[in-house]
């Protein structure tokens, strides 16, 4: 009987579809995912008829691969440029971005006695700027792409916390910050400081599916989502993952942000 069970209940969780999740550095809160996804997962499983599984992949590289290898059914992604690959791949399909964040931008900023008035006096200069992989500094590289930059990477110096960016700037460590924190952006103004150019927006936080669902499962998950904020449990399923609700994927702006962003 024992032996039963074992398997009976390997082949449950097999059967379970994985809802992998990645919340960005900044925007973790300590607290366990299963824990605040719970809510989200119950909504899910009771839309689509089938187990859900939630599993933090805290590293964009691993993300990236499993996302290469189809080995996630359901995604919520804070770094914009990972999951608009997967949807180029067509091995996912894009169903919804976050509300609150839909106009994302790197944000550049000087101290307020600096010689560097525009982006096009960046180069050659040293530029604080959140990991190499953030969203913010792949949206701040493709700008000084498009300018005709040189390896902009090589000026870089890299913080893992974009709040640690302006320490860095205040003092003389580099000439100039990037970040996308909007707060970060207004508080450096406030102190006196400059914000000389920012990005173009790109919406992150996204929620993709495997093509592996059928399109009335994607359409479930999709209609699923953008009426969170309409019900007491959606709003429930809300608050545990912080988030005010979703919007429906837009193909044009996506397709864009993914040609700007060099994708």
């Amino acid at each position: 009987m024992l032996i039963f069970l074992t398997l009976l209940a390997q082949v449950c969780s097999a059967q379970e579809w994985i809802l992998a999740v990645n919340e960005g550095v900044t925007y973790q809160d300590g607290s366990p995912v299963t824990e605040r996804y719970k809510p989200l997962v119950d909504l899910l499983e009771k839309e689509l008829k089938h187990p859900v599984k939630v599993q933090a992949v805290d590293r964009y590289s691993n993300f990236e691969a499993g996302l290469d290898a189809e080995r996630y059914d359901l995604v919520f992604i804070h770094p914009a440029h990972i999951g608009l690959r997967a949807a180029k791949s067509g091995k996912y399909v894009g169903l919804a971005s976050a509300k609150d964040f839909t106009e994302y931008r790197a944000r550049v900023f000087v101290k307020k006695d600096s010689s560097i008035k525009t982006l096009a006096d960046l180069r050659d200069k040293k530029i604080g700027v959140p990991s190499l992989e953030s969203i913010t500094t792949v949206m701040f590289t493709a700008n000084l792409n498009e300018l005709g930059f040189r390896d902009p990477a090589s000026r870089f110096s890299a913080t893992r916390f974009q709040d640690a960016v302006p320490f860095m700037v205040e003092n003389g460590f580099v000439e100039a910050g990037v970040t996308g924190s909007g707060t970060v952006a207004k508080d450096w103004v406030a102190k006196g400081g400059r914000v000389i150019a920012e990005t173009k927006p790109v919406p992150i936080k996204q929620f993709l599916v495997s093509r592996k669902l059928t399109p009335e499962q994607r359409d479930k998950v999709q209609n699923l989502l953008v009426k969170l904020s309409e019900n007491d449990a959606g709003k429930n399923a809300l608050k545990g993952i912080n988030m005010k609700g979703f919007v429906a994927w837009d193909n044009t702006v996506m397709t864009d942000a993914t040609k700007r962003l060099g994708l």
